[in-house]
């Protein structure tokens, strides 16, 4: 009897405390969600990528293939080589590229600050600059350990302080997943000056204001979803995770001019012998044309750095493919990187900078010109 009184108590606590609740989705994530194959970072250290390659100098090279362009019926091919630099905002990827058997030259991508800039001597040296307005080099989290069960059961008295101190509150809004699952959001607010101890893993400073999240909870006090309001940064922006084992990112950015970006990238955690991800990019212009990019990425880590493959790569304008194609990769991390801009060959500062929206308005346009200057420009396309 007392046995059962005491389930029922349980029970009841459970149900009825979202600080109980959501304890035990901590417990659940440590446990259950971290050692899944199917989550983001399984078997990444989040540490090592920030440090030594999200928010460092690296260097690459590999190769690609474009089998498909608009307005070009032959396939590329070349290798591929560059560096980027998050403390000189710059960067730059030469490739040199074939067209069948016969080589034609370089096609060559590079950015610095919010700008970025397009070089293809094989097509008669034609250069083009675009103004994004966005801040192409933005640094991420800088890890102080890595996310692991350990990490966990060493602050237990941290994460039950932190629960007890923040503001949880039943909307009665429901979220069903892609399983079918029902799930119940909690409404979290953490006042600013709590989770000193989270913000230390993220090597972040304390931010100075309330920071507002919901986590979206099943029957079993297991997370599917999580909403990181990101207003503070970007009035309307926000990144979610979700899925049975936080499986799928996405990161919602509006931008000026009733625009709109978003990235989802989603784990498939079928493939064993590496880290497989799908990648879908969307960006939504204010005339209602919607350009995407899609591709398979797999990943793994080597003595040199990081092995890297881009599959399946499709760019389209609405339903319109304007390119396929595919692309490995070595990455490595520089330690004392040189300037990225100090051996190539184009003057970056005489290239003509046309402001994105220029293009974003007439695209089709734009790519007709310059498939005409490049046929004006070169032989290449009266060989075959």
């Amino acid at each position: 009897m007392i046995i059962f009184i005491l389930a029922i108590f349980v029970k009841v606590e459970v149900d009825s405390n979202p600080s109980v609740r959501l304890l035990l989705s901590v417990v659940s994530f440590s446990e259950k969600t971290l050692s899944s194959q199917n989550y983001l970072a399984y078997d990444i250290n989040l540490e090592n990528l920030f440090s030594d390659y999200t928010n460092s100098d690296i260097k690459y090279s590999g190769n690609a293939y474009v089998k498909k362009v608009k307005g070009f019926p032959y396939s590329l091919s070349g290798s591929i080589s560059g560096e980027r630099s998050l403390a000189q905002k710059k960067f730059s990827c030469e490739s040199n590229m074939n067209v069948l058997v016969l080589n034609v030259g370089e096609l060559d991508f590079y950015a610095e600050d919010q700008t970025i800039y397009v070089v293809a001597p094989m097509l008669g040296d034609l250069s083009y600059g675009f103004d994004t307005g966005l801040d192409l080099f933005k640094k991420g989290p800088s890890f102080t350990q890595d996310l692991t069960k350990e990490w966990f059961h060493e602050n237990k008295g941290n994460i039950i302080n932190f629960i007890n101190s923040i503001d949880i509150q039943k909307t009665g809004d429901t979220y069903t997943d892609d399983d079918n699952i029902t799930s119940e959001e909690y409404a979290i607010t953490i006042p600013q000056g709590q989770g000193d101890f989270i913000w230390d893993l993220l090597g972040m400073n304390a931010p100075d204001h309330d920071i507002n999240a919901s986590v979206f909870l099943d029957k079993h006090c297991q997370i599917r979803k999580v909403i990181f309001d990101l207003s503070y940064k970007t009035e309307g922006a926000y990144l979610t995770v979700s899925g049975e084992n936080c499986n799928t990112m996405e990161l919602y950015v509006p931008l000026p001019d009733d625009e709109v970006f978003i990235w989802t990238l989603t784990r498939n955690g079928n493939i064993k012998y590496t880290n497989a991800f799908t990648n879908n990019m969307t960006y939504n212009t204010e005339d209602g044309t919607v350009y995407t990019i899609d591709f398979d990425l797999t990943m793994n880590f080597v003595d040199s750095g990081i092995s890297a493959e881009a599959q399946n790569i499709t760019v389209k304008e609405n339903s319109t493919v304007l390119l396929e194609g595919y692309c490995n990769a070595s990455i490595e991390n520089v330690s004392d990187m040189r300037d990225v801009f100090e051996d190539i060959d184009t003057d970056l500062d005489s290239v003509t900078v046309i402001d994105w929206a220029q293009i974003r308005n007439d695209t089709a346009s734009f790519i007709d010109d310059v498939i005409d200057k490049a046929r004006e420009n070169t032989d290449i396309f009266n060989l075959f």
